[in-house]
């Protein structure tokens, strides 16, 4: 089977747009090129990639299993394209970090920015996984440092505690417990609740606080970000309990941050590989983050 790169690059566009014309432009090709790469690629694996309903190509059965795969190996084609530029451009001078949802409209900006004053001719690249799981599997591969809100339990990994606080809960502006100096847990019972994703470590800790005092809330949304839940939070969607500071929960408006009664703290872990040596980049920043704890 001799499948090439361009073959599979028109297959995920023509299932991205749905039609020849659109991907030929989108390509930078001919449509009959799109079509004899499509009709190769075809030939390739063996099966119907497309039927026809009127002017759009609608993937068979076979070909929605297949885009997933092709779409990670385009990834990591870009992927490796992307760092091919990198290093032409910059030398070795870059800084790959990665970080959980919870963290990535907090504290990374803040540290990108005074990395970017030290190194400001770098490339720096901020990834955000779903996972806690996902950014130490990344650091373990190719990534410098991981931002999570937990110690990883991996002996293979040096951390370092930056973010130590207490929760608050969040409520809109003008909801009744607003007036509150201090906000109970059973004060959020009934109430819609906004949730961050199960696959947080963070979500896991809040539901079995809840659950050991058995309260219930109405769990009815639920997102990744600490920004989008105080977003939502912020349009009368619902109350939520939040890892962030009250400065910056401040800055979101129409959203009243208040001290949240409950043994929970929310913690931010930089984190790194002790298999691989920190590059002249990794360690200033890592000399950065330690500046900076000692500050606050």
């Amino acid at each position: 089977m001799k499948i090439t790169f361009k073959q599979v690059d028109a297959f995920r566009t023509v299932v991205s747009t749905g039609t020849v014309t659109e991907a030929a432009a989108m390509l930078g090709i001919s449509q009959p090129a799109v079509s004899r790469l499509i009709s190769d690629f075809e030939a390739e694996v063996g099966f119907q990639l497309f039927q026809r309903s009127g002017r759009v190509l609608v993937p068979t059965d076979e070909a929605r299993l297949l885009v997933e795969e092709v779409r990670q190996a385009v990834s990591g084609m870009e992927h490796i394209k992307d760092s091919a530029t990198a290093i032409g451009k910059f030398g070795h001078a870059r800084l790959n970090l990665v970080i959980t949802p919870g963290v990535s409209s907090q504290l990374a900006p803040d540290l990108l920015q005074e990395f970017s004053a030290t190194w400001p001719k770098a490339m720096a690249r901020m990834e955000i996984a779903p996972s806690d799981d996902a950014v130490e599997w990344m650091v373990s591969q190719n990534y410098d440092f991981g931002i999570t809100t937990t110690q990883p339990a991996n002996p293979s990994f040096d951390s370092l505690v930056i973010r130590n606080s207490d929760v608050c809960c969040v409520v809109p502006t003008g909801h009744p417990l607003a007036e509150k100096t201090i906000v109970q847990a059973q004060d959020l019972a009934g109430k819609s609740f906004i949730s961050y994703m199960p696959s947080s470590r963070f979500r896991f800790e809040i539901d079995q606080f809840f659950e050991a005092k058995g309260i219930s809330r109405q769990m009815q949304y639920e997102t990744r970000t600490t920004d989008a839940v105080c977003r939502l939070v912020a349009r009368g969607l619902g109350v939520s309990v939040v890892g962030a500071s009250l400065e910056y929960l401040k800055t979101i408006p129409d959203c009243v941050a208040l001290p949240f009664a409950a043994p929970l703290t929310f913690r931010a872990v930089l984190f790194w590989s002790k298999n691989k040596p920190l590059s002249a980049v990794g360690q200033s920043f890592l000399k950065i983050v330690q500046s900076q704890i000692s500050d606050d």
